[in-house]
């Protein structure tokens, strides 16, 4: 008999531990727009702007209600300096792929913070009296963010994040630029 009432409340444990992790999976998309700073020296340029527009796509999926995984596809707009014989002009775009610590929901807010690898395409523009020149350059390179959302109700977010990636624009030692953008959006689960 006893052996019966162990299995038989074994049973219900394990059935509520499966029913309350099943509830906790979440899979979400979202988009975003705000502002990213480049951080490249303009010493000996006359005109010279580091921060421009951005956006992004995101997808992912919520594993337990504090971490889960998330993939995205970010668009850096162009940036760029000039003096009085060459424009530079640089943009970068890619998708990445991070593990999200999420905390517990606070009146409605949520806390989280991502570590992962950003895979980007960096392009550099050069135009000059003496010709025109372009270099693209691919490679994988750390992200890390941080950021919150405000749960309008159990399916919709507004979410606000900051993230750092790294931007390598050509194949030259010292062509690799850090990039923090500030983005504002919408999350959706479902």
């Amino acid at each position: 008999m006893l052996k019966k009432n162990i299995l038989a409340a074994a049973l219900v444990l394990g059935s509520a531990l499966v029913s309350a992790h099943a509830a906790a999976q979440a899979t979400y998309f979202g988009g975003s727009v705000g502002r990213a700073k480049w951080n490249f020296d303009c010493a000996g340029a006359t005109s010279c702007h580091t921060a421009a527009g951005t956006w992004k796509l995101y997808g992912g999926h919520d594993f337990s209600p504090n971490f889960g995984v998330e993939g995205s596809y970010v668009y850096l707009n162009e940036v760029g300096a000039s003096n009085s014989s060459l424009i530079g002009i640089f943009n970068g775009r890619g998708a990445d792929i991070a593990g999200v610590a999420k905390t517990t929901p606070m009146n409605n807010f949520v806390g989280f913070a991502k570590l992962g690898i950003a895979f980007m395409k960096g392009e550099i523009t050069a135009l000059s009296v003496l010709g025109n020149g372009s270099d693209t350059h691919y490679s994988g390179q750390p992200l890390i963010g941080l950021g919150v959302m405000y749960q309008i109700d159990k399916k919709v977010s507004v979410r606000a994040e900051v993230d750092n990636r790294k931007v390598k624009i050509s194949g030259f030692k010292d062509s690799t630029f850090g990039v923090t953008s500030f983005t504002i959006g919408v999350q959706s689960e479902f």
